[in-house]
């Protein structure tokens, strides 16, 4: 799932906020990046899980920047 962040300047700060939750990133240009999610052994997420464990990251991270946007482009 690639994201987009508003302020090139936090792409880093919010690739290590999802790292500490289980979502690794690549980094792809100044403003984007390319996240997983990584699961548990016993059974890999749906499509549908991972959307919302991404989603509601990017809104807890967003709440604590205000201003700044995190958009989900694929």
């Amino acid at each position: 799932m690639r994201i987009e962040v508003s302020d090139p300047r936090l792409v880093e700060n919010l690739r290590t906020y999802l790292q500490r939750h289980g979502c690794p990133s690549e980094r792809r240009t100044e403003d984007t990046f390319e996240v997983r999610v990584a699961w548990s052994p016993e059974g890999a997420l749906t499509d549908g899980q991972i959307r919302a464990k991404v989603f509601g990251h990017l809104r807890e991270w967003c709440q604590g920047h205000p201003g700044v946007k995190a958009n989900v482009l694929t």
